[in-house]
C-alpha cells in the first residue's frame, strides 16, 4: 500500500493540472484516403484471379493474388463484383499504398464453423479505401453456426493493423463469431456509413479502436450486445459522432490497466476523445469507462475528453464509470487517473433508476477522479418513481461530484436522489430504427439486407476504368422505388418476361466534369444520351468523354430484357399501391417492385425505352464536394428517426 503522504501529493497534483472542456483535436480534412478513387483506375477483378460467385469457391486466394499481382504497387482497385462468395482462407494484405477494395458482393465465411483468425486483414498500409458502391457489399461471419457447434471459431471480419490514411465506408458487417471491425494502431482514419449486425451476446464488439492519432468515426449503426464502439489504449485525438447503438453494449473506453498490473508497459494512455450525437436504444449503457485497479500510483490516464449530446431510450445504465472493473480482489495500490472529463447534454431514460441510476461512478480510493464536469444531465426512469445518482471519489462540478481545493482529497460517496423528472422533460419513445427488445438471436441467421441500411453509397463510389471489367455500379442505387411492369410476348400465360430492374436493358454512363469545385459552384455531372448496341460502343463513349476532359467515367451493363418499362415513383408506399393497377392490365403477366437506396438526386433525368439493345440512362446532378463524396449532417438532432419511404435518416 502506498503511503498516505504519497497519495495526498499525487491527487493534489492531478487536481491542479486539470483542464476544462478539453476535447479531441481532430483535423477531419486529413482523415481518410489521400488520393481519390479516380486515381485508382486499374481494375483487379477477382474473377480474373480464380474467384467465382457460386457461394462455394474460396475467394481468399483470389483476393490475395489480385493484390500481389495487380494492386499492391498502387493506382488500382481490387474489385469484387455483385454475387455470393465463400471465404475459407484468411486474407492478409501486407504493405501497399494507394489502392482500393470495392466490395459489391456478399462474402460469407465457411459454413462449417471452422474458420479461425481474421477474414480480411490489411496491415502496414497507407492510402487505402475499402467500400461498396451498391449497398450490397457485405461480409457475413455466420457466427450462429459457431455458437451451435461450439467450434471455438474466433474470426474477426475486418481488421486494420498499423495503417495510416484509411477510409472505409458503405459496408455491411454481419454476425462475426467475435469482433466485427478492428483498428489496431491506425492514424488519419475515416470510417463512416457502416452497418454492423451482431447477436444478442457479449464478445461481439462492433468496432474496437486503437488510434495513434487523428481518427474520425461517424454515421455508423451497430446492433449487438457488446460495445457499439470501444476506444482502447493507447489512443488520442478521436472524434466519434452520429452513432446509432441499437440493442448493444453502448459506447465505451477500456478496459484499461495501470502500469504494473500485468506488465511494465500496459499503462493506459487515452486522451482528447470527443463523442457526440450518440443515440442509444435499449443498450446496456450509454457510456462506460472501465479500468482495473492495481499497479503503483496513478500510472496511466484518461483525460481531456468531451462526451456530449447523448440520447437514450430505456437503457440499463446511463453513465457508468467503474475503476474496479471485474476485479474485487486485486490489491488496491493504484489506478488509472481519470481527469478533465466533461459530460454535457445527456437526455433520455434508464430502465430502473433506483437499482441503476443514470450516473453511477465507482472511483478509485487511491486515485480519485478530478475535474469531472456533469452538466445538463436530464434523465429519468421507465420503471420507478425516482432515480439515484451515485458518485464515489469524484471531484469536479455538477450533480454528485464533490468540490475541494484541499491538498488532501478524501474518499467519499455521494448519492443524489431525484423524485420527479427534470423540468420540461419529455419521455422519449422507441425510434423507428430500434430493434425489438431481444436483438438478434444466437442460433439463427442474422438478416443482411433487411431492414435496409441507413446509408446510400457515396455518389463518386466507383473507380475510373471499372467498365473494362464489367463493373456493376450505380444502377443498383436507383430512385427510392422503381415500378416495373413486363408485357407478355404472346397469348400463352406461360410466356413471361423478366421484370427485375437488375435485368433491365440499362447502361449508365456518368462523367464527372474536370472543372474544380468552388464554394459557389460545386463540380457538376454531365453525360451523353442515346441507345448503344454493344459494350464496345459503350467503351467508345468512355474514350470520347475522356478526350473531352472528363475526370472519371463509370459504366455498368445488364442483360437486356424484352419490352420492360420502368418509371420512378416517389416512395415505397406509392410503389406498393401501384401493383393492383399494373396487375389489372391484360397485357401484364407479372409485376415486381425492387427497392434500392436513393443515391440518384431528385433532379436526375432518367431516359428509358423498350429495346433489346443496351440502353443509356443519363443523369444530370450536382456532386457533393465533402470528404469522401457525401455531405455531412449539420447540427445535433434532439432525437433520431427513420423514414423508410425516403430511405434516409431524419431528425
Amino acid at each position: 500500500m502506498i503511503s498516505k503522504l504519497f497519495r495526498d501529493v499525487l491527487v493534489y497534483a492531478l487536481f491542479l493540472s486539470s483542464q476544462v472542456y478539453a476535447q479531441a483535436q481532430v483535423d477531419t480534412s486529413t482523415t481518410g484516403a489521400l488520393t481519390p478513387l479516380s486515381s485508382k483506375s486499374k481494375i483487379c477483378n477477382v474473377l480474373d484471379y480464380g474467384a467465382a460467385a457460386d457461394n462455394k469457391t474460396d475467394i481468399g486466394p483470389a483476393i490475395i493474388k489480385a493484390f500481389s499481382s495487380c494492386a499492391s504497387s498502387g493506382g488500382a482497385t481490387i474489385y469484387i463484383p455483385p454475387g455470393s462468395y465463400s471465404i475459407a482462407t484468411g486474407v492478409t494484405l501486407n504493405k501497399g499504398s494507394a489502392y482500393a477494395i470495392q466490395i459489391d458482393g456478399l462474402i460469407t465465411l465457411t459454413s462449417d464453423g471452422s474458420f479461425g483468425g481474421n477474414a480480411i486483414v490489411i496491415e502496414n498500409a497507407s492510402d487505402v479505401e475499402v467500400f461498396s458502391s451498391n449497398t450490397l457489399g457485405a461480409i457475413n461471419g455466420q457466427g450462429y453456426i459457431t455458437r451451435i457447434t461450439s467450434s471455438g471459431q474466433n474470426a474477426r471480419l475486418l481488421r486494420f493493423i498499423s495503417c495510416e490514411n484509411i477510409s472505409i465506408h458503405d459496408i455491411i458487417l454481419v454476425d462475426s463469431p467475435t469482433f466485427h471491425l478492428v483498428f489496431n494502431s491506425v492514424s488519419n482514419l475515416e470510417a463512416y456509413q457502416i452497418t454492423i449486425r451482431g447477436p444478442n451476446k457479449g464478445g461481439t464488439d462492433g468496432i474496437d479502436l486503437i488510434c495513434t492519432d487523428n481518427c474520425w468515426l461517424h454515421d455508423i449503426e451497430v446492433t449487438n450486445r457488446d460495445e457499439c464502439v470501444s476506444v482502447k489504449s493507447p489512443s488520442q485525438n478521436v472524434l466519434i459522432e452520429n452513432m446509432y447503438c441499437n440493442q448493444s453494449g453502448g459506447m465505451s473506453i477500456g478496459s484499461l490497466t495501470a502500469d504494473g498490473v500485468t506488465s511494465s508497459a500496459d499503462a493506459a494512455a487515452v486522451s482528447n476523445i470527443t463523442m457526440r450525437n450518440i443515440y442509444i436504444h435499449q443498450c446496456t449503457q450509454m457510456l462506460m469507462i472501465k479500468t482495473f485497479p492495481g499497479g503503483s500510483g496513478a500510472t496511466g490516464y484518461v483525460k481531456n475528453s468531451l462526451f456530449e449530446n447523448f440520447w437514450a431510450y430505456d437503457t440499463t445504465y446511463g453513465l457508468d464509470i467503474d475503476q474496479y472493473w471485474e476485479s474485487h480482489t486485486t490489491p488496491d495500490t493504484g489506478a488509472v487517473a481519470l481527469s478533465s472529463l466533461t459530460f454535457n447534454n445527456w437526455t433520455g431514460t434508464v430502465d430502473n433508476g433506483v437499482s441503476r441510476g443514470p450516473i453511477v461512478i465507482r472511483g478509485s480510493d487511491i486515485v480519485p477522479l478530478t475535474d469531472i464536469t456533469l452538466t445538463n444531465i436530464d434523465m429519468w426512469t421507465v420503471n420507478q418513481n425516482k432515480i439515484l445518482n451515485q458518485c464515489k471519489n469524484v471531484y469536479g462540478t455538477g450533480y454528485c461530484a464533490g468540490t475541494s481545493t484541499a491538498s488532501s482529497l478524501t474518499t467519499f460517496t455521494t448519492t443524489v436522489t431525484t423524485t420527479s423528472p427534470p423540468v420540461g422533460f419529455t419521455s422519449p419513445t422507441s425510434p423507428a430504427w430500434g430493434l425489438g427488445t431481444t436483438g438478434y438471436g444466437l442460433t439463427i441467421p442474422i438478416p443482411i439486407y433487411t431492414p435496409a441500411v441507413f446509408w446510400s453509397p457515396a455518389s463518386a463510389g466507383v473507380a475510373s476504368g471499372s467498365a473494362t471489367s464489367d463493373a456493376v455500379t450505380s444502377s443498383a442505387s436507383s430512385a427510392a422505388a422503381v415500378k416495373t411492369s413486363a408485357a407478355s410476348t404472346g397469348s400463352s400465360p406461360s410466356s413471361k418476361v423478366a421484370t427485375s430492374t437488375e435485368k433491365a436493358a440499362t447502361a449508365i454512363v456518368t462523367s464527372l466534369a474536370v472543372s474544380p469545385p468552388t464554394s459557389s459552384s460545386p463540380s457538376t455531372t454531365f453525360a451523353v444520351a442515346g441507345v448503344v448496341t454493344s459494350a464496345s460502343e459503350s467503351s467508345s463513349i468512355v474514350e470520347t468523354l475522356a478526350a473531352a476532359g472528363a475526370e472519371s467515367t463509370t459504366i455498368s451493363e445488364f442483360t437486356p430484357s424484352i419490352s420492360s418499362v420502368s418509371t420512378p415513383v416517389a416512395s415505397s408506399t406509392e410503389a406498393t399501391a401501384s401493383i393492383p393497377s399494373i396487375s389489372a392490365s391484360s397485357s401484364v403477366t407479372s409485376s415486381e417492385i425492387p427497392v434500392f437506396t436513393p443515391s440518384i438526386p431528385s433532379n436526375a433525368t432518367i431516359i428509358t425505352a423498350s429495346t433489346t439493345a443496351l440502353e443509356t440512362t443519363l443523369l444530370t446532378s450536382s456532386i457533393p464536394t465533402t470528404q469522401s463524396g457525401l455531405p455531412l449532417p449539420s447540427g445535433a438532432p434532439s432525437e433520431p428517426g427513420y423514414n423508410p419511404d425516403e430511405w434516409e435518416c431524419k431528425w
